[in-house]
């Protein structure tokens, strides 16, 4: 359990006030769009308060700029989880501890299973699908970043080997929670939404688009480590400055490819 510390100084793994009111939760902002910050700077953190079964009122006011994404995680969250969108003047609120974060992982090896059973409700009946191949597209994604400039060229030889495509944009929280948790194998351009990946069972095939241009960029092999999952990663891609977005051209022939290649090995999962 977290320790509480009256300091203006923040160290980690601890809790700072400054009043002898009572205490209750405030949850912070972490980019609430990305997944990656929502599941990991944010949400994880209530663990330090969590025995699995008390009750756990926090406080996150309507803010007319969150994101579909937050709002839909918090409304996901286990009933004892109970959220107040009203200040009181009669408490003083405290922000979670910290964790020990880096530029693309995290150590504490807690975090991914710590948020994936906050979902469990949702993914427990979900089996993988023996076959389901699963190409998460960006193209529509929120912050136009990161997008394969020639994925038009990828979907008939992707449907021609049996991979299905998706947006994420398209569906709801819990059907992206069950699409990875059903999805056999998972490829995309390195972005947010394979931290979804924290929902498939172990050993779930993960083929990343992430090439050599894009130094620090280790957020989703740290994942799929931490989860016991088979991870590879596509490099045969050319950056693209457009706005200067992080876009690439990706070698169609050289990703279907290596896709078949990874296909084979779904015998020996």
């Amino acid at each position: 359990m977290a320790q509480f510390v009256k300091d203006k100084t923040s160290f980690l793994h601890e809790v700072h006030y400054k009043t002898n009111l009572p205490k209750l939760i405030e949850l912070f902002d972490a980019v609430d769009y990305n997944p990656y910050h929502v599941y990991f700077y944010m949400i994880s953190r209530f663990y330090y308060f969590d025995r699995g079964d008390n009750d756990i009122i926090f406080y996150y006011g309507v803010k007319p700029q969150s994101s579909y994404f937050v709002e839909a995680v918090l409304a996901a969250l286990p009933p004892r989880f109970r959220r107040e969108t009203v200040r009181r003047d009669t408490h003083e609120y405290i922000e979670m501890p910290g964790c020990l974060w880096f530029a693309d992982s995290f150590s504490e090896d807690w975090m991914c299973s710590y948020v994936a059973d906050l979902f469990k409700h949702i993914w427990k009946d979900i089996a993988k699908e023996k076959g389901k191949f699963t190409y998460i597209s960006r193209v529509r994604g929120f912050t136009k970043l990161r997008r394969v400039i020639n994925e038009e060229e990828l979907y008939r030889p992707l449907k021609d080997i049996g991979f299905s495509i998706y947006y994420l944009e398209d569906l709801t929280f819990d059907q992206q929670i069950k699409l990875f948790r059903s999805s056999e194998i998972i490829t995309s351009m390195h972005g947010a939404g394979l931290s979804h990946m924290i929902f498939c069972e172990p050993r779930t095939l993960i083929c990343e688009i992430n090439g050599e241009h894009t130094p620090m960029k280790n957020h989703y092999r740290d994942i799929a480590v931490k989860c016991k999952h088979q991870y590879y990663r596509y490099l045969g891609v050319r950056p693209v400055e457009v706005g200067g977005h992080e876009d690439i051209e990706i070698n169609v022939n050289g990703y279907i490819e290596a896709l078949q290649h990874i296909k084979t090995l779904c015998v020996n999962v």
